[in-house]
């Protein structure tokens, strides 16, 4: 396949781009870890009030109940409530643990992703279930209130100081990953000004280009008005544009080859693919699915 000089600097754009794209899925990945340790760490707080001292915000949880669930009978639900609060309190101080780590350090990040406990269950999947297992005792809590059955506090095996005090350090250590998230989404608004400003660059192309620069535009005011980051344009995976073929200018090919592999994609048409896939598709991926 002929290459152009503007495939060279494409190339190089769309590189720097994606280095971005993958420094804000790793930061990402971090946010959704502390976010996970706050709701857990928040939950747990609240399974040590009495029922009727359950927040506005935790009564919500009970929607995330089903049927089933719902319909079980009173006896039942304690039991469940029982075993629940029993896994909480043994696996709370490792949360704990997970808590107090550093997450500006990229060595205590990769000692993060890297840990696993007895059962190969690695960090990240263990802070998934105990997020899980806590707000669902605080739901069926919730659930035995409607009912009309008192609950009493749990008994916390850590002090409520020391919760409230690794929550406080959370909040700051996720104030900070999206000020970074912040600071790399402006980068990418202004590597994709300067491919705009090309001159050499097709309108197709540069239609996709404005409609991305557009979109950042909008996560950054979603991300000051303290939106989710889940939310925002550059990781919400919830659509698949139709991926362009080939690219054209003015109705003529950009790179105009004799002869291609019938399943060899032009680097603009991969290019084009690139900037429509999700958000955490690599380039190389792309690259190698080499179908339209």
């Amino acid at each position: 396949m002929s290459v152009t000089a503007q495939d060279v600097t494409l190339q190089e754009d769309i590189s720097a781009i994606e280095k971005k794209r993958r420094v804000l899925e790793q930061i990402v990945a971090i946010t959704h870890a502390i976010e996970h340790l706050q709701a857990s760490l928040d939950s747990v707080l609240v399974l040590g009030m009495a029922s009727k001292e359950i927040p506005e915000n935790a009564l919500s949880l009970y929607s995330s109940l089903n049927e089933n669930l719902r319909n079980l009978p009173v006896k039942k639900i304690q039991e469940y409530q029982k075993n629940l609060e029993a896994v909480i309190r043994q696996q709370l101080d490792k949360i704990l643990q997970l808590s107090g780590i550093d997450f500006n350090s990229d060595q205590a990040i990769a000692n993060f992703c890297r840990n696993e406990d007895v059962a190969g269950h690695n960090s990240v999947a263990l802070l998934e279930d105990f997020k899980r297992t806590a707000q669902t005792a605080v739901s069926l809590r919730v659930l035995l209130r409607k009912r009309g059955v008192p609950t009493s506090g749990t008994a916390l095996p850590v002090p409520k100081a020391v919760i409230v005090q690794q929550l406080e350090q959370l909040d700051r250590q996720e104030q900070q990953q999206r000020a970074k998230v912040k600071i790399k989404i402006e980068e990418m608004q202004q590597d994709i000004d300067r491919m705009l400003e090309n001159p050499t660059y097709p309108s197709g192309m540069k239609q996709i280009l404005a409609s991305a620069r557009e979109n950042l535009g909008k996560d950054i005011e979603a991300l000051d008005a303290g939106a989710a980051l889940g939310t925002l344009s550059f990781v919400a995976d919830v659509q698949n544009l139709t991926a362009i073929g080939e690219e054209q200018s003015d109705g003529v090919e950009i790179v105009a080859a004799p002869v291609k592999p019938e399943r060899e994609l032009s680097f603009s048409a991969t290019a084009s693919r690139w900037l429509n896939s999700p958000w955490d598709v690599s380039w190389q991926k792309i690259k190698d699915s080499g179908d339209c």
